[in-house]
C-alpha cells in the first residue's frame, strides 16, 4: 500500500514556515475575487471530520505535522475565526450543503433525522449549472439514507473490514487512503471522459473521529498522540489529491475548500469528545480556500466571524449564480459586519442523556449560550471560555437573549419531536404505542455542565465492561443511572453487565422500563438483544416489531430476527432475514449478515 505520509516529517518544518500564521491582517475575500470571476471553475470540497483548528500547523500548533494543509493555507485565504453551527457530523454537513442553520433545514442530530425534499442543496444547484457531481464519504453517519446524496451523480461509500465497528455500526467508516483511492479513480475517469465539464467533488475524511486507528500510531513521535496521528495521516492523503490537481493541469482552475465539520474537546470543559457542549473546542474550525489561478496571495481573515453556514452562498457567488433556496449564510465575497452573530446549537445532550439542549449566538468577540444556567464569554479576553460573565452582565443579556429568541422563533422542536410518516405512526399504533419516543421536554432538564461528571462516569463504565470487569461496570453504571435514568449508554452497560453476571431477568426489567419510558431506539434494540439472551424469543419478536416500526431501514432488525428464527430451528426463515439485512443495509450490517449467511448455508 502506497502510504503518502512516508516523507511527511521531512516536509513539515519548511512548509510550516511558509504559512501565514504570523501575517495576520484585515482582509476580505472580495478584495481579490469578484462575484462570477470563478465561473466554471471546479470545486473540490474537503471536509475534515472532528478536526480542531488549533491542532494544525497553520493555526499555530508547533507540534503539528500538517505540511499539506499548512501550504494550502499559506497560499490561500485562511479564516481564523470560523465556526460550525452544530458539533455533530450529519447536521454540520447538512448546513454546508444547504447554507441553512439546523433550525431551518431541520437536521438536528446524527441518525435521528434525514434531510427532506426541501431545501434544495448546493449540489443540486451545481448539477443544474452543468457540473459533474461526486461525493466520497468516509462514515455511515453520512450514508445516503440521510438525504445528502441529492444532486450527486456518484455518492460513494463502502465499508471494508478495517472500518467495521461491530459494537458501533452507526459509525462504520473507511480510512482516508481508501476514500482518496476512490476519489482519484473517479477524477481520472472524469478527466479522461469529460475533460471540459467542470466538477464538484466532495471528499469526507472521518479519521480524526474516535477510535484513533491511524497507520501512524506506531511512530514514536505519535506516542500517546493518536488524535494528532489521524490528522497527519489525513494530511498526507489530501496531498495525493493536490498532487493529482497539479499533474492533471486542473489546479489553477479548481477552488479547493478545506473545512472541518466540528472539533474535538479532548478534555476541555471535562468533555472528552464532542456534542455535549458548544464551546470553541468543538465549534471553532479550520476554514481555508485555495485556488492558485484565482487567489494569488495569502489572506488571513482575523477580525470577522465566518461559518459553515456561509459556504453555499459563497461558492455560488464565486461561480456567478444565486442559491435556489433561502440561506442563513452570507457570501464571504461581501463585507462582513464586525458584530455579526452566528447561531449555534446542540441537542445531543437531550438525545444522549436527557439533559437540556443548548442554543447560542457567537460573534467575533462574544458568545452567549442559553442553558438552564446561561453563559456569556468575552472571547477576546477569555478565548478558552473559562470565566462565565453572565451574572455580571445580566442587563446586557436581555438584548442578546431576545435576539436568540427571535432567531429561533417557533422552530425550537427538539430531536425527539422528529416527524414520522403516517405509515410509521400507523405501525406504532398497531403495536399499541401512541407516542414517537419523546423524551421529557420540561423546562427543568438538567444543565449538561452540571451533569458532565456523571456522563463521563457512564463512559468509564463502558470501558470497564469492554475490559470484562462486569462487577465494577455494573456498580459504576448503577450509580450513574441512579442520577441519570436517561443516560442510555449507562443503562445498557448496567443491563448487559447484569446479564454477564447471570442476572438476565433483572436486566430485561431495566431495559423494558427504559423502553416504556422513552421509546428510545437504542433501548429498544438493547431490549430485543437481552430477550434473545433470556430465551424469551416471543418477547424478542414483539420488541423487534417495535424496532422495525421505529426504523424500518435498520438492518439490525433483520439480523436479530434471523437470530431468533435460528434458535427456533427455522433455518430458511433465518437465512431470508439475513439476506434482507444485506440487501437493505449493507453499509451498516453487511459484514455481519454475510458471516451469518455463510454459517447458515454451510449447515
Amino acid at each position: 500500500m502506497n502510504w503518502s505520509y512516508k516523507f511527511v516529517f521531512l516536509l513539515a518544518l519548511p512548509l510550516f514556515l511558509l504559512t501565514g500564521c504570523g501575517s495576520k491582517k484585515t482582509a476580505n475575500l472580495g478584495q481579490i475575487l469578484q462575484p462570477g470571476q470563478a465561473e466554471n471553475c471546479n470545486i473540490l470540497l474537503v471536509t475534515l471530520d472532528t478536526t480542531r483548528q488549533d491542532r494544525l500547523g497553520c493555526y499555530g500548533d508547533k507540534q503539528a505535522m500538517t505540511p499539506v494543509l499548512d501550504k494550502m493555507a499559506a497560499t490561500g485565504v485562511q479564516y481564523f475565526d470560523a465556526v460550525t453551527s452544530v458539533p455533530l457530523t450529519l447536521p454540520a454537513h447538512t448546513t454546508i450543503l444547504t447554507g441553512q442553520s439546523p433550525l431551518r433545514h431541520g437536521v438536528r442530530d446524527n441518525g435521528l433525522y434525514a434531510l427532506g425534499d426541501k431545501p434544495t442543496t448546493l449540489t443540486e444547484d451545481l448539477k443544474g449549472q452543468g457540473y459533474a457531481t461526486s461525493a466520497f464519504i468516509a462514515s455511515f453517519v453520512l450514508d445516503k439514507r440521510f438525504g445528502l446524496d441529492r444532486g450527486f451523480d456518484v455518492y460513494d461509500f463502502e465499508v471494508g473490514e478495517s472500518g467495521y465497528r461491530p459494537q458501533m455500526a452507526d459509525f462504520n467508516e473507511r480510512p482516508a487512503n481508501e476514500v482518496t483511492d476512490a476519489t482519484l479513480a473517479w477524477l481520472n475517469n472524469h478527466h479522461t471522459e469529460k475533460p471540459d465539464q467542470p466538477f464538484f467533488t466532495w471528499v469526507h475524511y472521518f479519521d480524526a473521529h474516535l477510535p484513533y486507528t491511524s497507520p501512524l500510531n506506531n511512530q514514536a513521535i505519535f506516542k500517546d498522540r493518536g488524535y494528532d496521528a489521524e490528522i497527519t495521516f489525513v494530511d498526507g492523503q489530501l496531498g495525493r489529491l493536490i498532487k493529482w490537481l497539479d499533474e492533471s493541469g486542473t489546479r489553477d482552475n479548481t477552488i479547493v475548500i478545506l473545512v472541518a465539520d466540528h472539533g474535538e474537546s479532548l478534555g476541555d470543559h471535562q468533555e472528552n469528545t464532542h456534542g455535549m457542549f458548544i464551546y470553541n473546542s468543538t465549534m471553532k474550525i479550520p476554514m481555508i480556500i485555495n485556488c492558485p489561478g484565482k487567489i494569488s496571495k495569502h489572506l488571513a481573515i482575523t477580525d470577522r466571524i465566518a461559518g459553515l453556514v456561509d459556504l453555499r452562498v459563497t461558492i455560488s457567488d464565486m461561480l456567478g449564480f444565486s442559491p435556489s433556496a433561502p440561506t442563513d449564510g452570507q457570501s464571504l465575497l461581501k463585507p462582513v459586519n464586525a458584530h455579526r452573530r452566528i447561531y449555534m446549537e446542540t441537542e445531543s445532550p437531550l438525545n444522549m442523556a436527557g439533559f437540556s439542549p443548548l442554543y447560542g449566538l457567537q460573534s467575533h468577540n462574544e458568545k452567549f449560550i442559553q442553558a438552564p444556567k446561561s453563559e456569556f464569554y468575552d472571547l477576546a479576553e477569555d478565548p478558552d471560555e473559562l470565566s462565565n460573565l453572565y451574572e455580571t452582565r445580566i442587563e446586557d443579556m436581555a438584548s442578546v437573549s431576545s435576539l436568540l429568541k427571535s432567531i429561533m422563533g417557533d422552530k425550537t422542536a427538539t430531536a425527539s419531536d422528529r416527524h414520522i410518516t403516517s405509515e410509521e405512526a400507523e405501525r406504532l399504533r398497531s403495536l399499541g404505542y401512541v407516542h414517537s419516543g419523546s423524551r421529557n421536554k420540561d423546562d427543568d432538564l438538567p444543565d449538561p455542565k452540571d451533569m458532565i461528571e456523571i456522563f463521563n462516569a457512564g463512559m468509564q463504565a463502558e470501558a470497564l465492561y469492554s475490559q470484562g470487569k462486569y462487577t465494577e461496570a455494573a456498580e459504576l453504571a448503577g450509580r450513574v443511572v441512579s442520577r441519570c435514568e436517561d443516560c442510555t449508554a449507562a443503562v445498557r452497560v448496567l443491563s448487559f453487565s447484569k446479564i454477564r453476571l447471570g442476572e438476565t431477568d433483572e436486566a430485561v426489567v431495566i431495559l423494558q422500563d427504559a423502553v416504556d419510558r422513552t421509546g428510545d431506539l437504542f433501548m429498544v434494540r438493547s431490549l430485543a438483544q437481552a430477550q434473545i439472551i433470556q430465551k424469551d424469543l416471543a418477547g424478542a419478536l414483539k420488541t423487534l416489531e417495535l424496532f422495525q416500526a421505529l426504523d424500518p431501514h435498520d438492518g439490525r432488525v433483520f439480523i436479530l430476527r434471523g437470530d431468533v428464527f435460528g434458535k427456533q430451528g427455522l433455518h430458511q426463515e433465518a437465512l431470508a432475514q439475513y439476506k434482507e439485512a444485506l440487501r437493505l443495509d449493507e453499509n451498516r450490517v453487511g459484514i455481519r449478515a454475510r458471516q451469518r449467511i455463510q454459517k447458515m448455508e454451510s449447515r
